[in-house]
């Protein structure tokens, strides 16, 4: 087999996306469409990759330092001058150096085409001079068309913008991903010509000149046209959004996750899901969240990149954020964990609680309207409703220690920093500004005082109001 070198056309711009963010960066379920490609590209093992980079160069540069795919698995090469894509093509071939066997040309904002796809083309091209991928399309819009001759063998391909009225009304186009040996597109790079009309040079024109040299060409047709879908408009971005996210919540019902509303679920790719565990309606699982078997997640939850263990119930409307539940705890309605927070087994987190940078013990109970930031709470401690730690002086943040099985009454608010011992009492109501010793009980109040007959004298129920002027 041959070597294979991959070139990456990734120069366009978002000028019909109305955005300054450049195309291949845009998500699609949480992805960037770049990096569905450059996975597909990667999966073939091929000797070197080009991407060929122009408009938001230093921000796609940036995205794949960030992923640790920078230039030890890409070559880069930066188109200047957008001139076409038998331009851009020969500018990722110079990047490339001296390189033998065949080169795949694939386009950056085509993030569904699949491995089983690029597999099948390099097999259909085998020794040809050039082989591409074709798809039938009930409204070819903006699509090359196909021309074929009465054999049915392919002698060009035509832009629309280029096209007459009779060629307009061909449904096979052209998807713009096309394998070549590199001798054979080495040399006909260098015989393109501008096209008189818009004054780029196009890779379609391969196609003639293989033809001229009586060279074959060879073409996949995709039954699932759906793959090389792109997206030049907001429309079309969120068309790609919603197929790829059918696809996505089609694979995890078809591994044993069950949902109250499928098409009213979102997951992002990437996410994991254990099987039996069961998603409401409105839920969405964004970015590296795991979730493990048996989980529950109730209506209108939304966690980004956290981490649940088996058998966890995050109940309705709760927000978790980068943070760790372990296995059977019980978090919400209405809670909201927020990032480097982790949730010990068998804990409970109750309705309208904040946690931030908290630790909370196995068994541990924060019930209801309560906000723990920076706090470390022991194995089978309690927090009464309406606890608050005072972690900020308004220059730093500082850390509450809570021990095992301390009871921490209503109503009761933590200095930081402090200590509350193990088995210790706070009474409800207390201000606790130091170290509670183990087993001891805290009070602080303002001792109670009862004034007899107040009501009565001040007559505060037959007082007339005044009137409203």
């Amino acid at each position: 087999m041959s070597s294979l070198n991959i070139i990456v056309l990734a120069a366009g711009n978002s000028t019909r996306l109305k955005s300054e963010k450049t195309k291949v960066l845009h998500p699609i379920c949480g992805r960037p469409m770049l990096d569905y490609v450059l996975a597909a590209a990667k999966s073939l093992k091929p000797k070197s990759i080009a991407l060929v980079l122009g408009h938001g160069r230093e921000s796609v540069v940036e995205h794949l330092k960030v992923q640790g795919a920078h230039k030890n698995f890409l070559k880069l090469a930066h188109q200047k001058e957008r001139r076409g894509t038998a331009h851009a093509a020969m500018t990722g071939l110079k990047a490339l150096g001296s390189i033998s066997g065949r080169v795949l040309i694939l386009s950056g904002d085509v993030p569904l085409i699949e491995t089983a796809t690029l597999r099948a083309l390099l097999r259909i091209t085998g020794k040809k001079a050039l082989g591409l991928v074709t798809a039938l399309l009930p409204d070819p819009q903006h699509y090359g068309r196909i021309l074929r001759d009465e054999t049915g063998r392919i002698y060009g391909i035509v832009e629309e913008k280029n096209a007459n009225a009779a060629q307009r009304q061909i449904n096979e186009i052209n998807a713009g991903i096309y394998c070549v040996q590199a001798d054979f597109l080495k040399a006909s790079l260098k015989k393109i010509r501008a096209n008189a009309k818009t004054k780029e040079f196009y890779l379609t024109d391969l196609v003639s000149l293989a033809i001229q040299s009586d060279r074959d060409v060879a073409a996949h047709s995709l039954s699932n046209p759906h793959e090389i879908m792109g997206a030049n408009t907001r429309a079309e971005l969120a068309f790609l959004n919603l197929y790829a996210q059918d696809l996505l919540v089609g694979n995890h019902l078809a591994h044993g996750v069950g949902m109250q509303d499928p098409d009213g679920v979102y997951v992002d790719f990437g996410v994991k899901i254990g099987a039996d565990s069961y998603l409401g309606s409105g839920v969405q699982l964004l970015g590296n969240t795991r979730i493990g078997t048996g989980c529950t997640i109730e209506p209108g939850c939304i966690l980004h990149d956290s981490v649940l263990g088996n058998g966890v119930t995050v109940k309705a409307y709760s927000y978790l954020e980068s943070c760790q539940v372990k296995a059977r705890a019980t978090l919400g309605p209405f809670a909201r964990v927020r990032p480097d927070s982790v949730i010990g087994e068998g804990a409970k987190v109750g309705n309208f609680v904040e946690l931030k940078k908290t630790h909370l013990g196995a068994g541990a109970k924060a019930n209801h309207l309560s906000y723990l930031g920076d706090t470390k709470v022991g194995r089978g401690a309690n927090i009464g409703a309406g606890t608050i730690t005072c972690n900020y002086d308004g220059w730093h943040k500082f850390v509450t220690v809570i021990g095992d099985d301390a009871f921490i009454g209503s109503d009761t608010q933590l200095i930081a920093p402090v200590q509350v011992g193990k088995g210790a009492y706070v009474a409800s109501g207390t201000t606790v500004t130091k170290r509670v010793p183990p087993g001891a009980l805290a009070v602080s109040r303002v001792p109670q005082r009862n004034v007899a007959d107040w009501a009565r004298k001040k007559n505060l129920r037959n007082k007339k109001k005044p009137r409203a002027k």
